[in-house]
Order: C-alpha cells, then sequence, then structure tokens
C-alpha cells in the first residue's frame, strides 16, 4: 500500500514574450495538508529565439498568498485515489505570485523542440506546509515569444 497519492498539476501551453520573471503554476495546500512537491517536469515549444538564449525555472516558496480565478485540477496518478487536497493555480492571477526563498532553478535553452525535462528532488526539501504556497517562475533571456509547459509532480 502506498504511503501517500501522487498528483500531477499541468500549466497547458503558455507563451511567454517577455524577460520579467513570470509565475506560471502555484501549488497551494489546503488548511489540513501538506504536500511534497516530488518532481518538476517542463517542455519549450516552438520559439524564433537565437541560439544562445536560455530560460530559467525557478521553483520557489512564494513572497505572497497568490490568488486566481483560473485554477486546475491536479490529476492522480491512481485512478482510485481520492481528489487531491492541494490545488494548483495558473495564470489569469488577481494576486500575481512573487518569487520568495528559491528551492531550485534550472536553466534550459531558449531553443526550438526541448523536449521533456524531468527534475526530481534529492530528498525532502520541497515540502508544503499546511496553508503553503510554492510556485514555478521562468524567466527568458530574450522576449521572443516562448511556448513553454510545466508540471509539477506532487504527493499528499
Amino acid at each position: 500500500m502506498a504511503i501517500s497519492d501522487i498528483y500531477t498539476a499541468d500549466t497547458g501551453m503558455v507563451s511567454i514574450a517577455t524577460t520579467s520573471q513570470t509565475g506560471l503554476i502555484v501549488l497551494s495546500t489546503a488548511s489540513t495538508k501538506r504536500a511534497f512537491i516530488v518532481g518538476v517536469r517542463m517542455k519549450i515549444g516552438v520559439t524564433a529565439a537565437a541560439a544562445g538564449n536560455d530560460v530559467v525555472f525557478t521553483l520557489a516558496r512564494t513572497g505572497n498568498s497568490p490568488t486566481s480565478a483560473n485554477t486546475v485540477t491536479p490529476r492522480p496518478h491512481d485512478a482510485a485515489s481520492a481528489a487531491a487536497l492541494s490545488s494548483a493555480l495558473v495564470a489569469a492571477y488577481t494576486i500575481a505570485p512573487t518569487a520568495g526563498n528559491i528551492l531550485a532553478e534550472w536553466v534550459l535553452p531558449q531553443t526550438t523542440g526541448s523536449m521533456w525535462e524531468e527534475f526530481p528532488p534529492l530528498g525532502y526539501e520541497w515540502a508544503l506546509g499546511a496553508s503553503a504556497f510554492v510556485g514555478l517562475f521562468v524567466t527568458t533571456s530574450v522576449a521572443t515569444s516562448t511556448p513553454l509547459e510545466c508540471q509539477l509532480v506532487f504527493s499528499e
């Protein structure tokens, strides 16, 4: 028997055309439950950005309490799992997330056709306490429209 249920929250394809740090997805835990991020996945779509440019993905606790009317329902990896107590906020933020304490950062080339990249934690350092927020932010080195898709894999 598993000790926890695993879920995936997905941004869908999002186009970024700014060099400002942008919050892509925020995982929010319930007031009664902890969660652990067990993987971060990202993919870069077709972009006209020239070779030598990068996309920096930053996983960070938020420096504020973001809100959004746009949420995604986390998908359980086991069809028999209960619905997740945590929720994921994406885009159309009423209060946009700001990056607080940085947990991890990755740099990928801002070029067309990056396959899915997955980064698991080394331990339990990506834990969220009750009523907490962790966001995945992106910063591009050039303001060329770049489609991105990201997933947070987490357990409860």
